[in-house]
């Protein structure tokens, strides 16, 4: 059963810590709620730690509005990432400032290392809120449907795995997902529009797909594996482009056919406002060359805007803004 004070105060931290609302009287109007309730919940947030006063903002009329801010060291965030035979990680405050980061080379499986590393956090000096982890895999409400390269992970519900383990509140998510979930966050021209991020990667071809603001999943967490696309009578999009070297290069023939006929092939079905490749796929030159082979399949008028992403900080961003909710929503009434 739902605890509309409870609700209320994520809605409070959320509007505080996430959309830079600061005055009593703006969050009374963002959550719809009387000034003294709101004041209320500020002064015991204030009591137990969680807001901090934060000067004063000069008002249009009248008397200067006291400010808050939500203290960023509250709580901690552990964000990580498994690519390959590395796991990168950020542990960030509540404004995703890094407070420590690092990466963690796989020795044994990728299971065992990912459980030594959160182990090694238990002891930290600063308090854990939440655990948000991307891995190349597919991923439904927090276990892994398929991950052909990590075979410790397969058909393991690792968010279940995790709290377990750490007592903490998890999330799991998509590599690709989170790093277009993260792009639009970055950047905010595009927030509400759809997006399709395409990443090659150490382990084949993925696509994170944002359809109007919203994460687009499936229904079992496949949407975006665009390695199967039957894009030729005898080849899928994986059969053409799995030759292609890690990293950005000069591309042949058959991979700018083959990444113009995927982007005609989501302008035709979903009819995203942008297309974005990965930086540590591609450059800016190669645009130009995928665009025209997308018109050779689709007037240009119906084709998405292309642009390069930054994959590593997108997918940390969209991480951390997963991270974070979870952790607001879970810290409970009065925790100190």
């Amino acid at each position: 059963m739902k605890d509309p004070q409870h609700e209320l105060l994520v809605d409070i931290r959320k509007q505080i810590a996430l959309h830079n609302v600061s005055t009593i009287s703006e969050l009374s109007k963002a959550t719809h709620v009387s000034f003294p309730t709101v004041k209320k919940m500020i002064d015991d947030m204030i009591e137990h730690g969680e807001v901090i006063e934060h000067g004063q903002l000069a008002p249009r009329g009248g008397r200067p509005a006291k400010s808050y801010k939500y203290n960023p060291t509250f709580r901690c965030c552990l964000t990580l990432y498994i690519e390959a035979s590395e796991i990168h990680y950020r542990l960030i405050d509540c404004q995703t400032q890094n407070v420590e980061e690092g990466v963690t080379l796989v020795s044994g499986t990728h299971l065992e290392t990912l459980g030594k590393l959160v182990d090694t956090f238990d002891e930290h000096t600063i308090k854990i809120g939440a655990i948000s982890v991307g891995v190349a895999a597919a991923v439904d409400t927090g276990r892994i449907v398929f991950a052909p390269e990590y075979p410790s992970l397969a058909h393991l519900d690792l968010k279940n795995w995790l709290m377990e383990r750490t007592g903490l509140p998890v999330v799991i998510e998509n590599d690709m997902n989170a790093a277009v979930y993260g792009f639009s966050i970055r950047d905010e021209t595009t927030t509400h529009q759809s997006i399709v991020y395409l990443g090659l990667g150490k382990n084949g071809p993925g696509a994170g797909i944002l359809l109007d603001g919203h994460v687009a999943r499936g229904q079992s967490g496949f949407s975006g594996e665009v390695s199967f696309l039957p894009l030729y009578d005898d080849a899928t999009f994986f059969d053409r482009i799995k030759n292609k070297p890690y990293g950005p290069h000069v591309l042949k023939k058959e991979e700018i056919d083959a990444l113009g006929r995927l982007v005609a092939t989501f302008a035709a079905t979903l009819n995203p406002h942008t297309f974005i490749f990965s930086d540590v796929d591609l450059i800016t030159d190669d645009l130009s060359h995928i665009d025209r082979a997308c018109e050779r399949y689709l007037p240009s008028r119906h084709l998405p805007r292309l642009r390069i992403g930054e994959w590593e900080e997108d997918y940390f961003s969209g991480l951390a803004r997963l991270g974070i909710e979870l952790m607001l929503e879970t810290i409970p009434r009065g925790d100190v």
